[in-house]
């Protein structure tokens, strides 16, 4: 019940993680200087409260998750953002601002192998079909330059 919960997967870098009343998923990763509190004073008010965090989740240098957030599944905080205290983050998006905000739908682990390996494939099949992703979305981002 008590103490941080998180799994040797993650990377935590620098950032800050209160003592107690956290849960960190799969794959996190905490980026330079973020804060993720579980309890806060404002003014003349204690708030404690337990704050989750799902699988896959970035959150970016110098942001704050205040306690009783609840951090999706797949989600991205960007740097220098805050969430609110309680705030619910949706799987799969990307937040950002003071307070955090939805700012579009997060396709990162679905570009790559990340997305492939979750099926049963043969492993030189699955290098196939990234090789081709990536040089169709390389071809893509070149031909918009030229």
């Amino acid at each position: 019940m008590f103490g941080v919960k998180t799994k040797f997967t993650n990377s935590l870098f620098e950032g800050w993680l209160d003592t107690e009343f956290i849960d960190v998923g799969d794959n996190v990763v905490l980026g330079q200087g973020s804060i993720i509190q579980s309890a806060v004073i404002i003014g003349n008010l204690f708030i404690l409260r337990k704050t989750e965090i799902g699988d896959n989740v970035r959150i970016g240098a110098h942001s704050i998750v205040m306690p009783g957030s609840k951090i999706g599944n797949n989600c991205i905080l960007a740097a220098s953002s805050t969430t609110t205290v309680s705030q619910e983050l949706e799987d799969g998006w990307i937040y950002l601002g003071v307070p955090a905000k939805k700012y579009k739908k997060n396709l990162f682990f679905k570009d790559g192998l990340e997305y492939l390996l979750l099926r049963d494939e043969d492993v030189e099949d699955l290098k196939k079909k990234y090789d081709l992703l990536y040089t169709k979305r390389v071809d893509k981002e070149k031909s918009e330059f030229n």
